[in-house]
């Protein structure tokens, strides 16, 4: 016993000596490491931008702040301490942090060129994301939830998780300008509602009526938390055999149309609700427009690739609920051949962001879709080059200081929708996206088997009595809207 106790301490001396450093040789490149976060641009306070290096056994990584602060580790992996990752982030605000990689392959040290991660001055104060998460499968929505992450740790919860209301199908939970004081979500199947929760208080409606096709799905509210706009789509899956393309998500038909909440009833428009095809309708910083998604009606045996979606808009008044009366094109999709869909203005009525594909409603099957920005003072467009790559980008929303955004992108491994964020300025200038952090970045991604879906910041995390939700899901008590004309 007495052996086990003297020859213990310097045992573990021994094995730790052995894993610093040592013979280094100095080589002139970056290392390759995953994620990619080399030269991004962050704000303060994110959590820890960790990362593996390729092929490594060892890894000694040294942060150095414009203002002198270091933090360092040396592990398996870059493992920053949060605490001090988040102190130095914050004490370099607008400036940048330069990485040092020092790595252990195939026994040997090797010293990498050094990179740097830019601190923005631009805050990112929101709490977190929401979004939802799907499998990989379409027989079952047990394993579909909706889940949030803060933001600046590696936590998860579950906002709504589906093995709580088992054989029903979620649409993602949608705040009101990342405000999850208001949000709402719908549930589809057998015990489908609309849930509206505001401060607290909980409204289920069932928003299918005579004089609609179906019930509201796609959601964005009016800044003043009023009303939310909708879509009704009757959705439909085609599924491929190649392996180019698996599958294609499309409408049979669909119209828009407007919820007041504090009356309860759906106002309908004859000019909003046509034969076309319209879709993904949202407000304008204001409220005072609405930007919506219109297709001329396809024939879909043999011909999806005509489904091409126009980008327009029209006026509404918050005073009256009036919808219209002029309908402009802002952008029309036979005359470019292409499919606009997604808009999501930004919160300070800069910019309209939207993904623009070949064809397509729902272009996150679409390798070819990325994302383009309006600048609505001149109503100049342009794809936002340093962030599209060559797979699809879709699902993009502004955080609620509207300096920064969150994106599906398939880039990682051509398969999976991962999380990017990336900062704009305010002349519609975009920096190089990052991954969102992850403890072991590696390990987190390799064995990750979901796709993350329409993410969106929420200021505060969000509070849902996931039990009292199922009860009241189940038990079938419904308010009916009613529905009113313009």
């Amino acid at each position: 016993m007495k052996y086990f106790v003297y020859i213990l301490p310097l045992f573990f001396l021994t094995f730790s000596c052995a894993e610093e450093p040592e013979n280094v040789q100095t080589v002139d490149v970056l290392p390759e490491i995953f994620p990619d976060y080399v030269d991004v641009t962050i704000p303060a306070g994110i959590a820890p931008l960790n990362f593996n290096v390729k092929n490594s056994e060892r890894v000694f990584v040294e942060l150095t702040g414009e203002d002198g602060s270091k933090v360092s580790t040396l592990g398996d992996y870059a493992d920053f301490d949060i605490e001090n990752w988040h102190e130095l982030t914050q004490k370099n605000v607008g400036k940048k942090i330069a990485v040092s990689v020092t790595a252990k392959t195939d026994g040997v040290w090797k010293k990498y060129s050094n990179f740097n991660i830019y601190v923005h001055g631009d805050p990112l104060d929101d709490y977190g994301l929401t979004y939802r998460l799907i499998p990989p499968g379409y027989e079952t929505f047990a394993h579909i939830g909706i889940y949030q992450r803060n933001i600046h740790t590696f936590e998860q919860d579950a906002v709504i998780d589906g093995m709580a209301i088992q054989g029903e199908c979620m649409n993602c939970h949608v705040p009101n300008r990342a405000n999850p004081k208001q949000f709402q979500v719908h549930i589809r199947g057998e015990h489908s509602a609309t849930l509206i929760q505001q401060d607290g208080k909980r409204t289920l409606l069932q928003t299918k009526t005579d004089s609609t096709i179906a019930n509201c799905m796609y959601a964005y509210w009016h800044p003043n938390g009023k009303y939310i706009a909708y879509s009704l789509n009757l959705i439909h899956q085609t599924f491929f055999e190649d392996t180019v393309k698996y599958i294609e998500v499309f409408d049979k038909a669909s119209d828009a149309l407007v919820l007041d909440i504090e009356k309860n009833q759906l106002i309908l428009c004859d000019k909003f609700m046509t034969n076309d095809f319209e879709s993904y309708p949202v407000f304008s910083a204001d409220g005072k427009t609405i930007f919506y998604c219109s297709s001329k009606p396809y024939i879909v045996e043999g011909r999806l690739n005509e489904m091409r979606y126009s980008l327009l808009k029209t006026s509404f008044d918050e005073t009256t609920g009036k919808i219209g009366p002029t309908f402009d094109t802002i952008i029309n999709a036979e005359q470019i051949k292409k499919s606009i869909t997604h808009p999501r203005p930004s919160y300070d009525g800069r910019f309209l962001m939207f993904c623009v594909a070949d064809y397509s409603v729902f272009p996150i099957h679409h390798k070819e879709s990325d994302l383009y920005i309006m600048n609505l003072s001149d109503s100049t467009i342009r794809p936002i080059k340093d962030v599209n790559s060559d797979c699809a980008e879709t699902f993009h929303n502004f955080s609620s200081n509207s300096r920064w955004f969150v994106f599906n992108s398939r880039r990682v491994d051509k398969i999976n929708n991962l999380l990017f964020i990336s900062h704009i300025d305010e002349v519609g200038n975009c920096t190089k996206p990052f991954l969102l952090p992850q403890k072991n970045p590696k390990d987190f991604y390799d064995n990750f088997f979901y796709s993350y879906n329409v993410p969106d910041f929420t200021t505060e995390k969000v509070e849902l009595d996931i039990r009292a939700f199922a009860r009241e899901i189940y038990n079938k008590e419904r308010i009916q809207v009613g529905v009113r004309r313009n």
